[in-house]
This record gives C-alpha cells, sequence and structure tokens, in this order.
C-alpha cells in the first residue's frame, strides 16, 4: 500500500484486504481452509475431501506401477546371451 489520503479509500483498501484474509487465503493452522470455511462449518468436509482425493491418487499410482511393472519385458543377462 502506497500512501492513502481519502479515508474511503483506505476503507476500500481495508475490506479488499478483509475479504481476501477471511475467503480466499487458506490458513495452515486451521488445516488450509479459509476462515470462512471454517466458521460456517466447511473445514471438516474440505479436509475430509482433499484427504480422500488423496487416497484415491495415492491407490491409483501404486495400481498403476504395478501394472507397468508386470508388463515390462524379461531382461537377460549378458550372461544367458551366450
Amino acid at each position: 500500500m502506497d500512501t492513502i489520503d481519502d479515508p474511503a479509500v483506505m476503507r476500500t483498501e481495508l475490506d479488499a484486504r478483509r475479504e481476501h484474509y477471511n475467503n480466499v487465503r487458506l490458513h495452515e493452522g486451521i488445516g488450509y481452509v479459509t476462515p470462512a470455511d471454517e466458521h460456517y462449518g466447511r473445514g471438516d468436509a474440505i479436509r475430509k475431501a482433499r484427504r480422500d482425493g488423496l487416497a484415491d491418487a495415492r491407490a491409483t499410482r501404486i495400481a498403476t506401477r504395478r501394472a507397468m511393472r508386470h508388463n515390462q519385458p524379461k531382461q537377460t543377462s549378458p550372461d544367458e546371451d551366450n
């Protein structure tokens, strides 16, 4: 913020910052949700959905890697070629 001399401009700027802080910015201390989400009871559902999504992504990644490993051509050692 530069110098703001007009009280109306200051109020507008503070309102914008308050809006961002409470409704946009994720807060580490409350589990990376916004204060508004936590206040209105949405915090637990957001954190659960995030955990479930991460668990699904991990399970998918493990299954994909296992499938890729089993589909690899058999490697022979140089001794077996002779």
